[in-house]
């Protein structure tokens, strides 16, 4: 019979196997800057907002990975470009104003570790892009554009010898 330890390291590349490469999270939705449940938007808005952000990252974020390894994200916070003005309309939706003044800033924590277990790289970033607008491809087609490009830049800076 093998000794515990020995078979715990032996199950522990199959383990992480069976694990998706990237774990995302999210701290409160309630105190987030824009996801958060207000007059302008419902739970079930709020959820789907950051299910969609939760499934981007989940697709994106293991093209950067190094193989074998697992990257846990937790979002602490999303301020969505632009503002969103409640002006009277036929469909009391309100109207999100996309300006410089107004950048895309997503919050997070996240831990990078090896298959076996071992922690890679951890931290907290403030990702921010000032000059969001002078970048901008498709973005402003879709509602959390900018802030899926955000995302990506960090994926490109933060791990850039896992392409």
């Amino acid at each position: 019979m093998k000794p515990i330890p020995a078979l715990l390291a032996a199950l522990l590349p199959a383990l992480a196997a069976a694990q998706p490469p990237v774990d995302v999270r999210f701290a409160d939705l309630a105190r987030f800057s824009d996801l958060r449940n207000t007059e302008l938007r419902n739970e079930r808005e709020s959820t789907a907002l950051a299910e969609e952000l939760r499934k981007y990252l989940e697709v994106r974020a293991p093209a950067h990975l190094p193989p074998g390894s697992r990257l846990t994200v937790t979002i602490t916070d999303v301020d969505m470009a632009g503002e969103f003005l409640p002006i009277p309309r036929a469909s009391h939706q309100p109207v999100r104003i996309v300006k410089e003044v107004y950048p895309p800033r997503v919050d997070l924590e996240f831990r990078l570790a090896r298959a076996d277990g071992r922690v890679e790289r951890e931290g907290r970033r403030e990702l921010r892009d000032l000059g969001f607008l002078s970048r901008t491809r498709l973005a402003e087609r879709e509602t959390l554009g900018h802030e899926k490009a955000l995302l990506d830049e960090w994926l490109k800076r933060e791990f850039p010898a896992a392409r």
